[in-house]
């Protein structure tokens, strides 16, 4: 019997409440069956169960099949936030402990019931979250953990019959043979939906070898039965996923399994253009990843060739075509009442994914940063590589992310493989309310708006481009009048027309500007053009705003239009950036000759670069500069800086790096600049006052290098953390092996020499020059901050930290780490700065006990709150309540606390310092997880706030227009689910905080 008061919450809720009232009682009825009253249920698993019944039919059932899943999963630590795909490996390796090496019942029967578990954990976040990007990549991390633990437990039990798999490399050694799982399609794009065949392809090493009695061919051939049985077997606990062989190489009649040698002959020789479309969104998933990585080295070529044929565009309609006659949609594009199919009808996902493919299959092999599996990612990727407008970019992403949502509140609803709507109109009405919609109505509408306009742009593959829109034009012509004028610009959307106008006309009077003529020439082409990019921009207001700047700060600039004209993808690229970044911008009104350029190489070439690529980067563009002018090198440095920020920065908001990897990104590029703006001032202080000398040296005789002073910069904070972002400082201290004096024309004490050296650097750094400006540094953290000398000598810097430094100061050393300078010397003081941080378990020898630590980062973590976080209802990312300052100083107290008694505590990283925590059970896993995730969260948000608004700020916009505008860009459809978001992570963090410190 259902109480009264939940009876009423769950039919005032639901678009069904007679099914949703008698699937709840079916799940009261299997909960009294096993004891367990509703009495008894916690209040998440009240809402788990209410959800469910009201809008997600077939989870309804998971839950009355295994009445003790609802409490399994309502009590999950990952029911409102991801879980990592180690984390389900893990968890599926702990439920298969206990199983028997042989038992493949067992295996069959956990995977299964794991599997339940998780779709129900899914579901709720799917109806929850609303975000079908987030949960179709947990789905896939899903998949990817079942075949790899499918693999290990039926590897072992062949390698247990019949020996291990053996071949013999090229060099004539023999190594273990290996299999890989080569995710494809969605699986390979990490876009499951609750339904989803797995397709994959099987690949092990090689032939040239043996497993005892069986060739390889025939021992993968059998791992690979098994495994796929283990998952795609249907039994009275359902199956683990549909496992589709199709795509491998000769598709059904093709061996279950080809070695990578096999593979690679086959693609070279047989490969279609089907084919090459299909590897588009390949990914190792499982088993030996090494060899995926060796698979989709080695297939590259023929994935992304260098030239590609113009028929290309033609191929990719002409499968369309061919999957949509096989199917037999039977529905002519959005026509709800006839079943409308939402993957393959006209204007569905597939029309969206080929949009991309295609484009990928055209570019890609000249620009690496398209090979991207995730169809959204790769849509980033268009953007930011000029291929496609923002206008494009926004329908196509839209479009995909209610197109999914829609199938997955389909399939939640059945538990069926399908996304054909319902042709009943009855379940239709329902189905529609269940997506959030007022009913079917709404639902044929957005539907019918949404497929048109992807089924337009799918249409325009291979065509001529549109002309502009008429607005576009009356803005360029001499007939229109200011009046006229604001009108177009406010049907083109720009927010504030008549500001727009002034800015559009002030750009018309400098010279040489691209609106400054009406010819019907190219000059008209390159303005019409540019003013439809601008209005199709993320920002068209501020779009126009930053062209005007770059027309008028380079009105002798005509080559800049030339080269719009000659790269239409450069053009829809800057004016892109111009619409999203206010801190890019910026630097390419500043600095277009030399930023034009390297945008159009940054298409072609990878967004991670390496230190060495770096230096090597940095030290040819030092080389260029014919003068050895100190100025000149400075501002060639302070260039090189800005333009690799850009890079990163364009990788950042196309989606190719995430919020650690920009943060890696950063730093070492701080790294490279500070270590080659260190030599470039050392080598002026050598020049005018000779080289430091240890005391006592006599110069004239010994004249040589082995007592020479040498001077090592050391990061702590951010930079030491490797966690920079585009506006940190750098946080370093200055240590130099020893006191004596200089051996020049004019000789300083040591001390001396050393605080000018360091005060040159900080100031070349800070000054603004004709390239830009390179760094803040930030010296507060050598001994006795401000109040102490600029440098320090090694022995005064030890016995600073052994005799007087405070426990914060302790805690500050956890980050350091020599960036530059003498790197031996950096050695000697990062291993005495581990002595001092890690040297003595808490309560020896005069250390603060764990409650002191901990109440001492308390004190100093409420300080900061109270002075710098602005009041309680401020959003501050960084020191409000459940900011970034919580999750570091929970790592740190974990590693002041451990430290001592776990090596691989001590790091700089605060996420790898959390994670080593979970391993090796310092805290609670789930804890750590959710400061993990809620770390990378709201360091996507830090980077944003910079790159839109260009100011140092930290706090999430108030005004609504703003917030929205920052939402896009992290990924979220409103202001309104971010900020969601933000409070719930921060109250997470908080309370964690309090857990980890208590």
């Amino acid at each position: 019997m259902i109480p009264a008061e939940l009876s009423k919450q769950i039919a005032d809720g639901a678009p069904d409440p007679r099914d949703a009232l008698l699937r709840c009682e079916r799940i009261v009825d299997a909960l009294a069956e096993v004891g367990v009253t509703l009495a008894e249920l916690a209040p998440p698993a009240r809402e788990v169960l209410t959800l469910c019944c009201q809008r997600a039919p077939y989870l309804a059932t998971l839950l009355t099949r295994d009445p003790y899943r609802l409490k399994r999963v309502a009590a999950s630590a990952f029911l409102r936030r991801e879980k990592p795909a180690e984390t389900m490996v893990r968890e599926l390796g702990a439920a298969l402990a206990g199983c028997a090496g042989d038992d493949v019942d067992e295996l069959s029967r956990i995977l299964r019931h794991y599997r339940a578990d998780e779709l129900v954990r899914l579901g709720v976040r799917e109806l929850e979250l609303g975000n079908p990007r987030v949960v179709g990549r947990e789905l896939a991390h899903l998949a990817d953990a079942c075949f790899d633990v499918a693999i290990e437990f039926h590897d072992r039990m062949l390698r247990a019959r019949y020996g291990p798999p053996r071949y013999c490399d090229h060099d004539g050694h023999e190594r273990d043979a290996s299999l890989v799982v080569m995710a494809m399609g969605k699986l390979g794009g990490e876009e499951l939906n609750f339904s989803s065949d797995v397709d994959v392809i099987y690949i092990y090493s090689s032939d040239a070898g043996s497993a005892g009695s069986l060739s390889l061919h025939e021992y993968f051939a059998k791992l690979c039965k098994r495994v796929t049985a283990s998952l795609a077997e249907v039994t009275a606990e359902d199956m683990v996923f549909r496992v589709d062989l199709r795509l491998r190489p000769e598709g059904s009649q093709g061996a279950i399994a080809n070695s990578l040698p096999s593979a690679e002959r086959y693609y070279e020789t047989f490969g279609r253009p089907w084919e090459r479309q299909v590897w588009l969104k390949a990914r190792p998933c499982a088993g030996d990843l090494a060899l995926g990585a060796e698979v989709m080295a080695t297939l590259r070529p023929f994935v992304y060739p260098r030239s590609i044929s113009v028929s290309v565009i033609d191929e990719v309609n002409s499968l369309n075509q061919r999957i949509k006659a096989e199917l037999d949609s039977g529905a002519p594009g959005h026509e709800v009442d006839r079943g409308f199919d939402l993957k393959n009808g006209v204007g569905g996902i597939r029309e969206i994914e080929f949009f991309v493919q295609a484009l990928q299959l055209i570019h890609a092999g000249r620009q690496p940063g398209l090979r991207i599996a995730s169809t959204l990612s790769a849509l980033d990727q268009l953007l930011f590589a000029g291929l496609v407008t923002e206008h494009e970019h926004r329908t196509l992403v839209d479009a995909y992310r209610f197109l999914r949502r829609a199938e997955h509140l389909l399939q939640l609803d059945g538990g069926r493989q399908t996304q054909r709507l319902p042709a009943d109109p009855g379940a239709l009405e329902v189905y529609a309310r269940r997506l959030g919609l007022a009913g079917s109505e709404a639902l044929e509408a957005a539907l019918a708006e949404i497929t048109a306009a992807v089924n337009q742009l799918f249409q325009s593959l291979g065509g001529a481009e549109a002309g502009p829109p008429h607005q576009v034009m009356g803005l360029l012509s001499a007939r229109s009048s200011p009046e006229d004028e604001q009108r177009f610009l406010a049907e083109l959307g720009f927010r504030a027309p008549e500001d727009a106008w002034r800015a559009l006309d002030r750009a018309r009077r400098a010279p040489l500007s691209p609106f400054g003529s009406v010819a019907p020439g190219a000059s008209g082409r390159v303005a019409a053009e540019l003013l439809a990019d601008i209005a199709s921009s993320p920002d068209p207001d501020l779009a126009l705003e930053h062209t005007t700047d770059l027309i008028a700060h380079h009105s002798g600039g005509s080559w800049m239009w030339r080269l719009f004209e000659q790269y239409p993808a450069l053009r829809r690229l800057v004016t892109s950036l111009f619409g999203t970044s206010a801190f890019l911008s910026k630097y390419v009104t500043r600095h277009p000759a030399l930023v034009l350029d390297m945008l159009i190489e940054i298409g072609r070439s990878h967004c991670k670069r390496s230190r060495a690529q770096l230096i090597t980067r940095l030290d040819a563009a030092l080389d260029e500069l014919e003068d050895d002018d100190e100025e000149n090198l400075w501002s060639r440095l302070a260039a090189f800086k800005h333009a690799e920020v850009l890079r990163i920065g364009l990788a950042d908001i196309g989606g190719e790096l995430d919020a650690e990897e920009v943060s890696a990104e950063l730093s070492k590029l701080a790294e490279v600049c500070l270590e080659r703006a260190l030599v470039l001032v050392q080598r002026r202080m050598k020049a005018r006052h000779g080289v430091p000398r240890a005391a006592g040296a006599d110069e004239r005789e010994r004249g040589g290098d082995d007592d020479e002073v040498t001077l090592a910069v050391l990061a702590l904070g951010k930079l030491g953390g490797r966690e920079l972002g585009y506006a940190s400082d750098l946080d370093v201290v200055f240590v130099y092996s020893g006191e004596g004096r200089s051996d020049g024309a004019r000789p300083l004490d040591n001390v001396l020499y050393m605080t000018r050296l360091a005060q040159r650097l900080m100031s070349g750094l800070h000054s603004m020059h004709p390239g830009g400006r390179l760094y803040e540094v930030d010296t507060r953290l050598r001994p006795s901050g401000s109040q102490g000398l600029l440098v320090s000598t090694l022995r005064a810097w030890e016995q600073y930290h052994r005799d007087q430094a405070a426990l914060w100061e302790r805690q500050a050393l956890i980050k350091l780490r020599p960036v530059a300078g003498d790197a031996a010397l950096g050695a000697r003081v990062a291993q005495a700065a581990a002595k001092y941080v890690y040297g003595h378990a808490p309560g020896e020898r005069g250390r603060e006990s764990v409650a002191e630590i901990a109440a001492g980062i308390t004190s100093m973590r409420d300080r900061i709150e109270r002075e710098r976080a602005g009041g309680q209802t401020a959003q501050d990312i960084k020191v409000g309540r459940g900011g970034l300052v919580d999750i570091e100083f929970a790592s740190q107290y974990l590693q002041l606390v451990h430290g001592h008694a776990v090596p691989e505590m001590r790091t700089v990283s605060t996420v790898e310092a959390l994670t080593i925590a979970a391993e090796r059970g310092l805290a609670a896993e789930a804890d750590c997880a959710l400061l993990a995730h809620a770390y990378r969260f709201l360091r996507t948000i830090e980077h944003r706030l910079r790159i839109v608004h260009d100011r140092s700020v930290q706090r999430l916009p108030e005004e609504p227009g703003e917030l929205d505008k920052l939402a896009r860009r992290t990924g979220y459809d409103s202001g309104a689910a971010l900020l969601d978001d933000f409070v719930r992570y921060t109250d997470e963090v908080r309370a964690v905080y309090g857990r980890v410190l208590a």
